[in-house]
C-alpha cells in the first residue's frame, strides 16, 4: 500500500465530528431521527471509519460494514447516511486538501477514498434492506400463482444481491413467468372485465424497467444508486401486489359474479371457449336418505377433485361451485378433449374407492357447449345458458357440444325464452336502444386506428343486449327501419364524446332502411348536424348494394355519401357492379367477410381471395377492412399480404363509447407527440 499522504491528527478528527454533529443538527436529523445516545454510536463508527480510511488506508469494509449495519438498525435514513458522508468528504476538502501542495491531486484522493467508502457503506446497507422481510400480501391470497410468481421473481433479485449477481433475472417483462400467467383463466378473471388487465401489464413493465436499472447499477458497483433502485423497485412491486390483493380478495369473496363477469368479458379473447355445468348424480336423493351433512362431504369430494385437475390446468381451466350443488368450469384457449379429459379424472376418481368416508357412491354428470362463436353475453343470457346446460345435463350428459347443431340449439332455446319473456316493440325506444363501437386498426407495425364501427345495442337492466339475438325477429317484424333510426339517433346524441374518439365513423344500413324516406331524411339531417365533423362511411352487405345499386349512386351524387361494402368475398355480388361503384367513388372500402379470415391458417383458397381482393382494390383505389381477426397468426398473415385495415377482439373489442373515451385518453398519452393521424394500440 502507498504511503498515506494525508496526514490527520486526533485533533483534526475531533474536529470532524464535532462539524458532523453540527451537520445532523442543521439537517433536521436531532429532531427527527436521531436521539442522543444513537447519534453518539454513529459519530463513534464516523470516527473508526476516518481512522481507517484516512490514517491507516487498510482494507475498511468492516468499518464500512459497521457503520451501515449501525444506521440500519437505528432507522437512520439511507439519505442522511450518504449526505454524512458528503458533509466529511467536503470538510476533509476544506481541513486538509486546500492546506497542502497540488490541492487538486489531493482532491482526486480524498474523492476517491470517499466514493469508495459509500459504495461499501451503500453495498452493506444494500444488503441488510434486502435481508429484511417487507410487507406481503394477506396470507389467504399469498399462494395465488400471480402473487405467488412476483414473489418468487423478487427471491431472485434478492438472491442476486446476495450471493451471486448470474442469479439476477434478466428476462424482459413480456418474457417473464409473471406475463405468461398473466394469460391464465384465474388471472383474467380478476382483471379482465374490470379492465385493469392493462394497467397490471402496465405496472409490470414499469417494475421490469426499473430491474433492468438496478441489474446496471448493481454491475457497474454503484450500490449508493443501486439502493435506491432498489427501494424504488419494491415500492412498485408493493403497489402492484397491492393490487392483486384487492383483486384476489374480491373475486374470492364473490366467486360467482365474477366467474360469469369474466365468460362474458372473455368472449372479447382470442381462442376457444367452453362452459360446462357438472352437477352431482341424485344429489336430492342423497340429502333425503342420508341428509345435508352427507350430501354436503360429497359436494367437497367433487371440490376437492376439480381443484386438483385446476392444480395442473391452470394454463387454460378455471371453476367455481356454482349455487345449487353444481359447479361451472370454463376451458379457454384449450381444445374440448382436454376439458372432457378433466371432467373423466374427476369421474374415474370419485368411483375408484377413494370416498370410504361416505355411505353411498357418488357420481356426476355434465354438459358443455362451446362459445367461441358468440360475440357477446349479458348476465342473464348466462344464466340462462346455465339453465339450458343444466337441464341438457339431466338428457344428455357427458357431452360437451362444439358442432354448430349444438350452438344453434341452444340460439334457439335464448331465442324462444326472450320471446317468451320480452315484448321487442318496447325495446325500440330512445330508451333503451344504445350504441357500442369497435376500432378499425391498420395492418401494419403501427396499428393506428383508422375509424370505429357503429353497433347497435339494447339496454337490459345494468348492462346490454346484443342485437344479433334479435336481428331475425327485427327483420321479420319489419322493424329495421326503426332500430337503424334509433342506432343513427344514439350516435347523434354521443357526438361530441366521439369527436374526442375519432374522426371517422362506420355506420350499417340496411335494405328497408335506404328505401325508407323517413330514414333518409334522418340521414341527411344528422350527417349535416351532430355529425357533420365526422367522415361518416355506410357499410353495405354485398346483396344490398347490388339490390339498390342505382339508389347508392344517386345518394352518392346528391349527398356525396361514401359506402364500404360489407361482408365482401361471401360470393353473392358480381364484380362488375363493384368495379362501377369503385370508379365513380361511391365505394371506397371492402370490408372482408369474417369467415374467410377464420380460415386463413387453413385454407388456400381464403388466402387467395383474400390476395386477389387485394390486388383489385389497389386497382381500384379501394381499401381493405377484414373482419374477426382474433389471433396474432392471423393478424401477422393478413400484415403479410398487405391488408389495410383489420377489425376484432385482438385490435379491439366493442366497448361503450366512455369506455373507449378512456381507452383513447390512455393512448395518447403513451404516445404523447406522435402524429395525430391515429393511437397504436
Amino acid at each position: 500500500m502507498a504511503e498515506n499522504i494525508l496526514h490527520l491528527t486526533p485533533e483534526q478528527i475531533d474536529r470532524l465530528i464535532e462539524s458532523l454533529h453540527d451537520f445532523h443538527g442543521e439537517y433536521g436529523a436531532l429532531d427527527a431521527l436521531l436521539v442522543e445516545e444513537r447519534e453518539k454510536r454513529l459519530l463513534g463508527n464516523y470516527r473508526g471509519f476516518l481512522e481507517h480510511f484516512l490514517t491507516e488506508r487498510d482494507d475498511a469494509s468492516e468499518a464500512a460494514r459497521q457503520l451501515a449495519e449501525d444506521y440500519f438498525e437505528q432507522g437512520a435514513s439511507f439519505a442522511l447516511l450518504m449526505a454524512s458522508f458528503n458533509h466529511l468528504k467536503e470538510e476533509v476538502i476544506r481541513l486538509v486538501a486546500a492546506n497542502m501542495p497540488d490541492p487538486i491531486e489531493h482532491y482526486r484522493e480524498i474523492d476517491r477514498i470517499f466514493e469508495r467508502a459509500k459504495r461499501e457503506t451503500a453495498r452493506y446497507y444494500l444488503i441488510n434492506e434486502v435481508e429484511t422481510p417487507h410487507h406481503l400480501p394477506e396470507a389467504v391470497v399469498r399462494d395465488r400463482i400471480l402473487i405467488k410468481t412476483y414473489l418468487e421473481w423478487v427471491e431472485r433479485i434478492r438472491q442476486g444481491i446476495q450471493q451471486n449477481l448470474e442469479l439476477f433475472p434478466l428476462e424482459t417483462a413480456d418474457e417473464s413467468p409473471f406475463a405468461r400467467v398473466l394469460r391464465y383463466p384465474e388471472s383474467l378473471l380478476i382483471c379482465l372485465d374490470l379492465k385493469l388487465c392493462d394497467q397490471i401489464q402496465e405496472q409490470h413493465r414499469l417494475i421490469f424497467q426499473q430491474a433492468g436499472i438496478l441489474y446496471a447499477m448493481l454491475s457497474a458497483n454503484r450500490y449508493e444508486q443501486a439502493y435506491l433502485a432498489y427501494n424504488e423497485l419494491m415500492k412498485k412491486v408493493a403497489q402492484l401486489l397491492n393490487l392483486l390483493t384487492v383483486l384476489y380478495l374480491e373475486g374470492q369473496t364473490n366467486r360467482i359474479g365474477r366467474f360469469f363477469s369474466f365468460l362474458q368479458a372473455s368472449l372479447y379473447l382470442p381462442g376457444r371457449k367452453f362452459l360446462c355445468i357438472v352437477n352431482l348424480r341424485k344429489l336430492d336423493t342423497i340429502n333425503k336418505l342420508y341428509g345435508n351433512e352427507v350430501g354436503d362431504r360429497a359436494l367437497a369430494h367433487v371440490d376437492r377433485l376439480l381443484h386438483a385437475e385446476f392444480e395442473q390446468h391452470q394454463e387454460w381451466m378455471f371453476y367455481t361451485k356454482g349455487i345449487a350443488g353444481d359447479f361451472y368450469v370454463m376451458g379457454y384457449n384449450a381444445e374440448p378433449e382436454a376439458l372432457g379429459g378433466v371432467l373423466e379424472n374427476v369421474r374415474k376418481n370419485l368411483c375408484c374407492g377413494k370416498l370410504e368416508d361416505l355411505p353411498v357412491d357418488i357420481d356426476i354428470l355434465y354438459h358443455g357447449i362451446e362459445l367461441t362463436d358468440f360475440s357477446e353475453l349479458t348476465t342473464e343470457n348466462i344464466h340462462l345458458v346455465v339453465q339450458y346446460l343444466t337441464e341438457e345435463a339431466r338428457k344428455v350428459s357427458e357431452h360437451i357440444g362444439t358442432r354448430d347443431e349444438h350452438v344453434q340449439a341452444m340460439v334457439d332455446w335464448l331465442k324462444a325464452r326472450y320471446r317468451k319473456s320480452l315484448d321487442l316493440r318496447a325495446k325500440l325506444t330512445e330508451e333503451f336502444t344504445d350504441i357500442f363501437i369497435q376500432p378499425l386498426v391498420s395492418l401494419d407495425q403501427r396499428r393506428e386506428i383508422l375509424a370505429f364501427e357503429i353497433l347497435g345495442r339494447f339496454r337490459e337492466n345494468d348492462g346490454f343486449i346484443s342485437a344479433g339475438l334479435f336481428i331475425d325477429d327485427i327483420i321479420s317484424m319489419g322493424l329495421t327501419p326503426e332500430f337503424d333510426r334509433l342506432v343513427l339517433k344514439a350516435t347523434a346524441r354521443q357526438a361530441a364524446m366521439l369527436t374526442h374518439i375519432t374522426p371517422r365513423l362506420f355506420i350499417n344500413v340496411s335494405a328497408a332502411s335506404l328505401a325508407s324516406q323517413d330514414y333518409l331524411d334522418l340521414l341527411i339531417e344528422t350527417l349535416n348536424g351532430p355529425l357533420r365533423d365526422f367522415e361518416v362511411v355506410l357499410e353495405l352487405t354485398e346483396q344490398v348494394l347490388l339490390e339498390h345499386r342505382g339508389l347508392v349512386h344517386e345518394l352518392h351524387r346528391k349527398y356525396d355519401l361514401v359506402f364500404a361494402v360489407d361482408d365482401f368475398g361471401t360470393g353473392y355480388s358480381t364484380l362488375q357492379t363493384v368495379v362501377e361503384l369503385a370508379l365513380e367513388g361511391s365505394v371506397r372500402y371492402l370490408k372482408l367477410d369474417g369467415s374467410l379470415t377464420r380460415n386463413i391458417g387453413t385454407s388456400l383458397a381464403s388466402e387467395h381471395i383474400m390476395l386477389i381482393t387485394r390486388q383489385m382494390a389497389q386497382r381500384l383505389g379501394l381499401e381493405t377492412v377484414v373482419e374477426f381477426i382474433e389471433t396474432i397468426e392471423q393478424a401477422e398473415k393478413l400484415e403479410s399480404l398487405e391488408m389495410d385495415f383489420g377489425q376484432g377482439y385482438l385490435l379491439g373489442v366493442p366497448d361503450p363509447v366512455p369506455v373507449w373515451r378512456g381507452k383513447i385518453n390512455y393512448l395518447k398519452s403513451k404516445h404523447a407527440g406522435e402524429q395525430a393521424g391515429g393511437f397504436a394500440l
